[in-house]
């Protein structure tokens, strides 16, 4: 089989699509031939060397959907033959052995291609909003980055469970397919400061729940958005800069700071079978929507790892054998 490896860190010049042995599934993990595969930025950060994984060389990945192949010989609960999306290292292959804990079949009216750039944004942004923010119907929240794959799923989200979004983009078209997807406000942080932004339009007071994943001072400002006993989510640093919060921003403002990383999350912490669960349905009504905004060959996986690096994204980028 084929898969995308790396041999060393560094630019994207060490992407390969080469050949390796198809794996063997272990007891507890399930043998998939792949559809599809995610492109996350954590793939990104992986390949420069700032994302733990495997010892190298690796396979990149974190996803994929696919038809099962074979089962491991304590695996239950799923059959040869059947479709599952997957979280997992080593998804963008033709093949990948996961932990069957962590393969979820899905409805037949998803499309296989969507399928496999769905499990990291959707269970991301569920666990963002319920199970670490504790959003309650009536909160409003803010979505940076809201044309990103997580941004996307998320506001979604916020506003089928009845909050109040806001969202922040760099470009008129990112800005609208955010109003699209059920925002009410939306912010130009290019053209407009989404701190003052945010405060107009919460009279002053803040908001319940700030979802921020670009760190630095987007992070460092996103803080001052939040209302007293308000959250701020910090599940990411896109851009690589260090934050500089004072005490005072969160200590005598009464306000929260939560660290999320769903892949470092304890085994067994989070509860992606009920998640998803409760997401299926909404898939399948059309309440809940990938937006999908690139289909790539994996064979030309450095042109998804560019386009996702000049943050050109609108939605997921997806490989496919």
């Amino acid at each position: 089989m084929k898969a995308v490896r790396i041999h060393e860190f560094g630019d994207l010049d060490v992407l390969r699509w080469e050949d390796i042995p198809v794996p063997n599934p272990s007891p507890h993990q399930v043998l998939v031939k792949v559809d599809s595969s995610g492109v996350n930025y954590a793939d990104i950060m992986r390949r420069k060397g700032g994302y733990p994984g495997p010892d190298l060389p690796s396979t990149l990945g974190l996803e994929a959907a696919g038809v099962v192949q074979e089962l491991g010989s304590e695996v239950t609960g799923l059959t040869v033959g059947q479709r599952v999306m997957a979280m997992g290292p080593q998804g963008n292959a033709e093949y990948v052995a996961v932990n069957a804990n962590l393969a979820f079949p899905y409805p037949e009216t998803t499309d296989p291609v969507q399928a496999g750039g769905m499990p990291i944004v959707f269970l991301t942004a569920y666990h963002l909003l319920k199970t670490r923010g504790g959003m309650q119907a009536g909160d409003t929240v803010l979505i940076q980055a809201g044309a990103s794959g997580v941004g996307t799923v998320a506001t979604q989200l916020a506003k089928a469970w009845g909050a109040r979004v806001i969202t922040t983009a760099s470009t008129a078209d990112k800005l609208e397919l955010c109003r699209s997807l059920g925002a009410d406000e939306t912010i130009n942080y290019t053209e407009d400061d989404f701190e003052e932004r945010v405060l107009e339009l919460s009279d002053g007071k803040g908001i319940e729940l700030v979802l921020e994943c670009v760190g630095g001072p987007v992070l460092e400002k996103s803080v001052r958005c939040v209302a007293s006993y308000g959250r701020l989510i910090s599940y990411g640093n896109a851009s690589g800069t260090p934050a500089n919060i004072p005490s005072g921003d969160f200590t005598s403002a009464n306000r929260t700071i939560i660290g999320f990383s769903m892949g470092r999350s304890p085994v067994g912490s989070l509860d992606h079978k009920g998640a998803m669960a409760e997401l299926f349905p909404m898939i399948s009504s059309g309440q809940a929507r990938l937006v999908v905004d690139r289909v790539i060959p994996m064979a030309e996986v450095a042109q998804a790892h560019q386009h996702l690096s000049n943050r050109g994204s609108r939605g997921k980028v997806i490989l496919t054998p």
